[in-house]
């Protein structure tokens, strides 16, 4: 099971998954706007926050993360629920999307990942070379840096992309949560044409909430998916990636 934490109170169950680098706690700002109107359940994901145990297997499944969601629906009794991703978050949310379709009010997306496959996250986890190329970067941080401006200067990587790095890879505890995240979240991708057509025949709310300025996760990352959605709702806010949620609360 995953550390989950009851954050607001209200009659509709809402699932909440965090960010990279983040945990529960990224999401109290929403808690405070949503009380009353959802009872917020906040994870921490898998290397983050309160969650300690080990790993036993190489990679995660979207098989095994169901069945920690249908354990985490029938423990609490839950029938009908919405839930929310941000960012890494993302992933996880459309993972819950695809399953329990059929249970799910309103689908939230925060600037997802999982959509649009970041080239960089590709080269990365898709293979071992790429994983143990990623590992030694890591390790080696003066030489991730001066390989992120020479991408910088070839107009290859954004600014404000690569002070997102700098920031989420600031210390050697950040460095191997990234690195161990990304490698057991690679297998979590969707077939946008399928997940589509699940969300076209179900009357789920669908939503989604971007930055304006966002570099990181931008608005265009989400086309793949809605295009292919017969309805959905699009919010640009004025921001950038980091202050999403606490812009999001503002609005709520």
């Amino acid at each position: 099971m995953l550390p989950v934490f009851k954050l607001s109170n209200g009659p509709i169950p809402l699932l909440a998954f965090h960010g990279i680098g983040q945990d529960h706690r990224a999401f109290k700002p929403l808690a405070q706007a949503l009380e009353g109107r959802y009872a917020i359940y906040a994870f921490d994901l898998f290397f983050h926050g309160a969650h300690t145990a080990q790993v036993t297997d190489d990679v995660l499944t979207k098989t095994r993360f169901q069945e920690i969601i249908r354990s985490f629906l029938d423990q609490h009794q839950i029938g009908r629920f919405a839930v929310i991703g941000f960012s890494m978050g993302g992933r996880f949310a459309l993972a819950t999307a695809e399953t329990f379709t059929q249970q799910l009010d309103e689908l939230i997306l925060l600037a997802p990942d999982g959509i649009t496959i970041s080239p960089w996250f590709r080269m990365a986890t898709s293979t071992g070379f790429g994983r143990q190329l990623f590992r030694y970067f890591l390790k080696h941080m003066p030489l991730l840096h001066r390989f992120g401006m020479v991408f910088l200067s070839l107009g290859l990587l954004n600014r404000s992309v690569l002070r997102f790095a700098e920031s989420t890879l600031a210390t050697p505890e950040q460095r191997e949560s990234v690195y161990n995240s990304w490698s057991y979240f690679r297998k979590l991708h969707f077939n946008h044409p399928k997940l589509a057509e699940s969300l076209n025949n179900h009357p789920v709310r669908i939503r989604f909430f971007v930055g304006f300025f966002d570099q990181v996760l931008p608005v265009s990352f989400i086309k793949p998916l809605t295009r292919r959605l017969q309805s959905y709702e699009l919010t640009v806010l004025k921001t950038g990636h980091n202050r999403l949620i606490e812009k999001v609360a503002k609005l709520f």
